[in-house]
């Protein structure tokens, strides 16, 4: 299997940034931001799901995923501990997170009554949908044109990880 290296990125995450920071751009700032904002909630669910899925396995394949297991799991909680940062800072400007409770309640319902395999399959489904939209912005760099270089700094790299990763929870499945 794959391993994927977890990538400590050194971010100032501590100073504050413009609202607009997307080259000015309200539109594209807020797009950002809502992602942001449903990433935490979202990439536990994922890591919470891969975790279930692969202990699900007979040994054999449960071995042979273990240290692709482990670079995701790394991945994603590196996202999801910098994408925090991130929207803390968001939300000391004066923006509300009306995503992260609703979403969180909803995923510690799914964690508990649905199926290991659904959840897998909702992971791969929404894994795949976040790589293509990685892809996509790491192609098209006029995304990020004029944007806070920490910002754009983090976003992309938080893309390139999405694609590297991409497959994991299709394979899982």
């Amino acid at each position: 299997m794959t391993s994927y290296p977890v990538r400590r990125l050194g971010i100032d995450l501590d100073t504050p940034f413009p609202v607009r920071w997307a080259g000015g751009d309200a539109f594209r700032s807020a797009l950002f931001n809502a992602l942001s904002m449903s990433f935490p909630v979202g990439e536990q669910f994922f890591i919470d799901s891969l975790r279930a899925g692969v202990a699900a396995l007979p040994p054999d394949p449960r071995e042979a995923f273990a240290t692709e297991l482990k670079g995701f799991v790394g991945q994603e909680a590196t996202h999801r501990h910098l994408h925090a940062r991130f929207n803390a800072i968001l939300v000391a400007q004066g923006q509300v997170n009306t995503v992260e409770d609703r979403a969180g309640r909803r995923m510690a319902w799914a964690n508990a009554h649905v199926d290991v395999r659904n959840r897998v399959a909702a992971t791969a489904a929404t894994e795949h949908l976040t790589a293509v939209f990685a892809e996509w912005t790491l192609r098209h760099p006029e995304a990020f044109e004029g944007a806070e270089p920490r910002l754009r700094r983090l976003w992309e790299w938080h893309a390139a990880e999405e694609s590297e990763h991409r497959s994991t929870a299709f394979d899982v499945y």
